[in-house]
């Protein structure tokens, strides 16, 4: 069972920041798009400096939060981002 509440863990950290980027991307508001996907990367890229080199955050605590929190948010809103750019590019068109 705990498996589970891992994946549905994942599921929810993919979808919020989908949601939120296609919403944003779909009212043209790419500033605010750009920006969460940056700080989403910043946060990665933080995290896995924490694992090679202990500075405060334990390293095996760090790759865990950076495996099950910010990849599933940064590919679900990379993912939401695109749609909501694929959406507008409609909305546009017609």
């Amino acid at each position: 069972m705990d498996g589970f509440w891992i994946i549905a863990g994942m599921a929810f950290c993919a979808l919020v920041p989908f949601f939120v980027q296609a919403r944003l991307a779909r009212a043209g508001q790419f500033g605010w798009v750009v920006t969460i996907l940056s700080v989403l990367g910043a946060v990665l890229v933080v995290l896995g400096y924490a694992t090679a080199k202990p500075f405060g955050i334990d390293p095996v605590r760090a790759m865990a939060l950076g495996l099950l929190v910010f990849v599933p948010a940064m590919l679900g809103a990379s993912a939401g981002a695109l749609l909501g750019k694929l959406l507008r590019n409609r909305d546009d068109r017609i």
